[in-house]
């Protein structure tokens, strides 16, 4: 029987949670898997009256509360982070317990981890289910990251993670803001497989506007660096189209006999502000550029007790 572990983020969807324990025990009792489940308790307000416990082919669950909620994507590395120092050897599977990334979708991701191992599997979601507004947000946020990191990016969190990439993985930075990016900044192997989107098992989703363009700026912080190098380009490039163009002028005015139409002095002026500004813009993305690769770095594996509150455990 294959060994699998399962880690999820949870926020004030226990309901969810005990639709995704049914599913899973299914899906484990079919393919002969024993699962061991790793809840991170990401702050929520409230907690059940009872916590899923161990049967059939659930063989564990553990309960990561944590001191404050951090946002999902914060919450797996957290989560990846324990289970490193649990000392986890089984291919690690992390999902959302919200019925969107699905159960029957697990033995897909370890069957193409069999076939290319020692790389990590995420699954692609290549039918999607929400409505318009969400999806033009979406795919604006995918082109603004592609024109800004020199990227793409067309999947979230629903992975198989090998046991030898885990050491690997929590000790990057990038996966505090944001999982999936952070893996690609890393360079780390993976693939891909398509899946459908599920349906939600309860509840509201957490994934309205607001919190869908901080997840989508959590990911371009992963390519600050790159963000702001890219950014510099543009100012020098704006900076030498002005000087450029004040030279022209210049040129026409004191080098040849064409005559300077009247508005040529309103638009040396601008130019003139324009080339301020842009040198300003270009002074300012430097020191940010700096400052931040000066700053202390947030390992995962390293600094994640800090925020954890208590663990509670079940073994079958």
């Amino acid at each position: 029987m294959k060994t699998l572990f399962i880690l999820t983020p949870l926020y004030n969807d226990w309901q969810a949670l005990a639709r995704l324990v049914e599913e899973l025990q299914a899906v484990g009792q079919e393919h002969g898997l024993a699962l061991h489940l790793l809840v991170v308790n990401d702050g929520s307000s409230s907690l059940p009256e009872a916590l899923p416990r161990p049967q059939g082919s659930l063989r564990a669950v553990q309960v990561l509360h944590l001191t404050r909620n951090l946002g999902h994507q914060r919450a797996i590395a957290i989560g990846l982070a324990y289970a490193h120092e649990m000392g986890v050897q089984a291919p690690l599977i992390v999902m959302d317990c919200d019925g969107e990334d699905r159960p029957q979708d697990i033995p897909r991701l370890l069957a193409a981890a069999e076939q290319t191992p020692g790389i990590i599997v995420f699954a692609r979601r290549a039918r999607r289910s929400e409505n318009w507004v969400f999806r033009s947000f979406y795919l604006a946020f995918k082109a603004i990251f592609r024109l800004l990191t020199g990227r793409s990016i067309a999947f979230g969190n629903f992975c198989l993670i090998p046991p030898p990439l885990l050491g690997r993985v929590v000790y990057l930075q990038e996966i505090w803001n944001h999982f999936a990016a952070g893996i690609l900044r890393a360079g780390l192997p993976w693939t891909s497989i398509p899946t459908d989107r599920g349906r939600r098992y309860a509840g509201r989703s957490h994934m309205s506007l607001t919190p869908l363009v901080l997840h989508g700026l959590s990911a371009i912080s992963v390519y600050v660096e790159i963000v702001y190098a890219r950014l510099i380009f543009f100012a020098l490039a704006l900076l030498g189209a002005d000087v450029l163009g004040f030279l022209a002028l210049l040129y026409v005015r004191y080098l040849t006999p064409l005559a300077i139409p009247g508005w040529a002095t309103t638009v040396a002026i601008g130019l003139t502000l324009l080339a301020s500004q842009a040198f300003l813009f270009l002074a300012l993305l430097t020191f940010l550029l700096l400052s931040y690769r000066s700053a202390r770095m947030f390992i995962p594996a390293a600094d994640y007790p800090a925020y954890l509150l208590r663990v509670d455990k079940w073994e079958s």
